[in-house]
């Protein structure tokens, strides 16, 4: 199964109208924080540790929390190590926002997906303050909505696995959609990617 039927079969790709943070209309809502529950997900590892096999890292530093079970993986299969950046202090116990040892280490910043960069660029600088190099990020899904331009202005470059784009014309094919559904993502297509 492609993964673009896998997301709409499994409820991970939502269709319809969704308010987004930004405040603007989608015709689709990724929640790729399920993704991890089905055997599926070792198949994004393995695209994953393909891709990044000829890239040099020390460490995966996952974005928490739709990051950090990629991370993970991603280290495990590869004999690096890892850790994860929280989106602010707990208040208590050591109060860092960095966990993991990253001083000195070519980090790998992982997330689930990326729209604006925003996240992203956050946990790069969290990284580099804490002493670590970061000059790659990997997501499973961008949303293609500004994080790979965001990222560049950062020095850093987004390897994604699946372009939504890419999931939205492969549903365009596919016999699943009502044709309400269809044409409000031939308009979007249209009028919001790159």
């Amino acid at each position: 199964m492609d993964f673009a039927n896998f997301l709409l079969e499994k409820k991970l790709l939502l269709l319809g109208n969704f308010v987004l943070n930004s405040g603007k209309v989608s015709p689709y809502y990724l929640d790729m924080r399920s993704l991890p529950s089905y055997v599926y997900f070792n198949d994004i590892v393995n695209k994953a540790v393909d891709v990044l096999s000829t890239m040099d890292f020390d460490m995966t530093v996952g974005v928490a929390t739709g990051g950090v079970p990629l991370a993970s993986f991603i280290a495990c299969r590869m004999g690096k190590l890892t850790g994860y950046v929280r989106p602010e202090k707990k208040g208590h116990g050591t109060n860092r926002l960095v966990e993991g040892i990253v001083e000195g280490k070519q980090v790998l910043v992982v997330d689930d997906v990326s729209t604006t960069g925003g996240s992203l660029v956050s946990a790069v600088n969290k990284v580099r303050e804490n002493g670590g190099k970061v000059d790659k990020a990997l997501v499973i899904v961008d949303r293609e909505e500004g994080a790979k331009e965001k990222l560049k202005e950062a020095g850093v470059s987004l390897v994604s696995l699946f372009t939504i784009q890419d999931i939205l014309e492969s549903l365009l094919s596919s016999s699943k959609l009502k044709e309400g559904e269809r044409k409000a993502i031939q308009e979007y297509l249209q009028g919001n990617l790159r």
